[in-house]
């Protein structure tokens, strides 16, 4: 039984598979890097790096073919590699102490930035006029069809159907009074114009109110720029239609509608991540050097209020100088209308610490080992 473990075991510690994983890592880098001039740096990161394969699809087709392993596999064959190398190879002593150490550091940053990746790391942004609170932040690359019951007297209810549900055809039965989401049209892309700008009134389009409508757009992929779907909806009840609405993240205005003897309302809007506590914008400053427009500092001084937590105090967020609170981080990412609105950046990572522990371990290995080394070949020379 020993030998059969062994011999499975064996190709996972071998050196060729770490030369084989470093030369698609070096690949993935490669191209990924030539491909984000074109894609952005976002959809990069998820093609390639946060990825299980890289895929071709076929002309004039939807059929995917890999052909490519993505960042997900090589880093996890790494990882694995490294451990069991290290199982199978190192025995514990004081002078493997240092490659102990490094390996451990970097066996911990690549767990970390795996479970960061997959489970945890989320970024979004809040945007607060002055005086406004809030106690949600939105995403920057995804959006939300929010289906909302606003018939609660201390709360309203969000059914929020994620942007990989809406295609044309959907079919989403929601959880309250037998209510079903139909998707008649569907635009990943969507620009609104006037209707006097349409080619001609059979242009494809989707009617959003009496003085816009939206038309479809190749998706975008510019670091500055971000894709506004728009979308034909129809709410049904027991099979009974209620009403149907065309609906844009441009223009992301709720329409309301009864059913069931409630009130509800329907939006497509940028994804939201509520947050267990409020914070207020009390006064945004944008310092500039004297005589010129050149940006000195700018800062945002915040009321954090939780009274779960029984929190309600003051803060300062200026660049260099984030809010940590409850697992959540708050930087100073910038502003808007005429300075009277603060953007900031928000960050979801518990495990933030993790690379800074990592890179000690490292360097700290790397000292001890080269230093063990220093010390022998300085022994050897005083006693020659």
């Amino acid at each position: 039984m020993t030998s059969e473990l062994s011999r499975w075991f064996k190709p996972l510690t071998s050196l060729k598979l770490t030369i084989c994983c470093l030369a698609c890592a070096m690949v993935l880098v490669f191209i990924g890097t030539l491909d984000q001039v074109h894609i952005g740096v976002y959809e990069a990161e998820n093609r390639y790096f946060k990825s299980l394969f890289l895929f071709f699809t076929l002309p004039g087709t939807q059929f995917r073919i890999p052909w490519f392993p993505g960042g997900y596999i090589v880093g996890t064959l790494l990882l694995t590699n490294l451990i069991a190398a290290h199982v199978a190879r190192f025995k514990l002593s004081w002078k493997k102490a240092g490659i102990l150490l490094l390996h451990s550091g970097l066996i911990l940053l690549l767990v970390g930035q795996l479970f960061a990746d997959i489970f945890i790391d989320l970024e979004s942004q809040m945007r607060l006029d002055q005086g406004q609170t809030k106690n949600y932040s939105e995403s920057l690359y995804h959006d939300e069809l929010a289906i909302i019951d606003t018939s609660g007297a201390d709360a309203d209810q969000v059914i929020s159907l994620p942007e990989s549900r809406l295609y044309r055809g959907s079919r989403i039965e929601l959880p309250v009074d037998s209510l079903e989401v139909v998707i008649q049209e569907y635009y990943p892309n969507a620009a609104l114009v006037s209707p006097t700008q349409l080619p001609s009134p059979s242009y494809p389009h989707l009617p959003i109110g009496p003085m816009a409508v939206a038309v479809q757009m190749e998706k975008t992929y510019k670091e500055n720029e971000r894709n506004q779907p728009a979308a034909t909806v129809s709410i049904l009840q027991n099979g009974n239609p209620i009403g149907s609405w065309s609906v844009a993240a441009g223009f992301p205005r709720p329409l309301s509608f009864q059913a069931a003897g409630k009130n509800f309302q329907i939006v497509l809007r940028p994804k939201r991540f509520y947050k267990p506590f409020a914070i207020q914008l009390l006064q945004f400053r944008h310092d500039r050097y004297a005589g010129t427009d050149i940006a000195k500092n700018f800062s945002s001084r915040i009321k954090l209020t939780d009274p779960a937590k029984h929190e309600d105090r003051e803060s300062l967020i200026f660049m260099n100088n984030p809010l940590r609170y409850r697992g959540y981080t708050f930087f100073q990412a910038g502003f808007d209308n005429d300075d009277t609105t603060t953007i900031l950046q928000v960050a979801q990572n518990p495990s933030w610490l993790v690379p800074y522990i990592s890179c000690a371990l490292i360097v700290l290995g790397m000292l001890l080992q080269f230093g063990m080394h220093l010390f022998s070949f300085v022994k050897r020379r005083v006693i020659a």
